[in-house]
């Protein structure tokens, strides 16, 4: 008998054999309670803690890319960008997040993630309002659906684990990236994840709004996050609401000066920055660049998956 991870996490139609009534219950389960890349949403009060800044001012013998950064902030990005590509190859973080979904604010997540590169490869788990799910692993490519029905999902899978209760029944369920539970329950997918792929929605929306005139991107100054300098560059675009061509109205991006990241972003949907009319949060705490992940760390057998 083989002992592959397919034959150990079925798939939900075989589940669904009369030989196997647990395994029916815990699909039932996780196909009520079990969101992908999973958000506990409800009324919540935003929480944004920001150090106070010091406004940007000229500074002597600065190294280039201060000086870069201070009179062309979208152009130090995508040289940031460059370089992060070219220097780092993984990382470990605890990602702090918050968002405005349709059933509301979200409550604040506290997640625990290990990121690496080549192949892509996320892994997370939940510390703080998990929701049912409590870990979850993508590595491109690894999972898939060939017989996906709906285009717009796509065939990417990531593999999670559900909470308490349901691992009962199921240690591990595999659901689709960009699934419509995943749309439903956060305004990023899993393959959304990555310093690399936060400077590359920043650039690109600020490219777009500047190719429109619509564009005000200026470094405001500097601060600290977690006892460590960072600029603060703030975003402004003329956005009116959700669904239209842009994501907010402001974006405040704090930019670690030594790793040359965004360690923080902080969008609204009004000028004034206000903690009610907060859009959507991720810092990005205990960083550690260049850890030696392997495919041990994101292997599902690593955690009782």
């Amino acid at each position: 008998m083989t002992n592959t991870l397919e034959n150990r996490h079925p798939s939900a139609t075989h589940w669904a054999s009369p030989l196997r009534p647990r395994s029916v219950i815990g699909l039932i389960l996780i196909a009520i309670f079990y969101l992908p890349y999973q958000l506990s949403v409800g009324r919540n009060e935003p929480v944004v803690i920001m150090e106070s800044v010091v406004m940007a001012g000229e500074t002597i013998n600065a190294d280039p890319f201060e000086v870069l950064i201070r009179r062309d902030p979208l152009r130090a990005m995508i040289d940031a960008r460059a370089q992060h590509l070219r220097e780092v190859i993984d990382y470990e973080c605890v990602m702090i997040k918050q968002e405005l979904l349709p059933s509301g604010m979200s409550k604040e997540q506290e997640i625990r993630v290990k990121f690496r590169h080549s192949p892509y490869s996320v892994y997370m788990e939940w510390q703080r309002n998990p929701g049912l799910a409590t870990r979850v692993i993508y590595v491109k490519g690894r999972w898939t659906d060939s017989k996906a029905k709906n285009p717009d999902e796509g065939r990417e899978l990531a593999i999670a684990q559900p909470g308490v209760i349901a691992r009962i029944f199921v240690k591990s369920v595999k659901q689709p990236i960009h699934g419509r539970l995943a749309r439903e329950a956060s305004r990023r997918f899993l393959d959304d994840f990555g310093f690399q792929k936060t400077l590359d929605r920043l650039i690109n929306i600020s490219e777009s709004a500047k190719d429109r005139n619509e564009l005000k991107l200026v470094l405001v100054g500097e601060s600290q996050f977690e006892d460590r300098p960072v600029w603060v560059i703030r975003r402004n675009l003329p956005y009116t609401e959700e669904g239209g061509l842009y994501p907010d109205r402001t974006a405040e991006i704090l930019f670690d000066k030594e790793y040359r990241v965004p360690v923080a972003v902080y969008c609204y949907s009004d000028d004034d920055r206000l903690p009610e009319h907060l859009i959507a949060k991720y810092e990005y705490r205990g960083i550690r660049m260049q850890v030696g992940l392997t495919d041990k760390d994101f292997d599902p057998h690593t955690y009782g998956m």
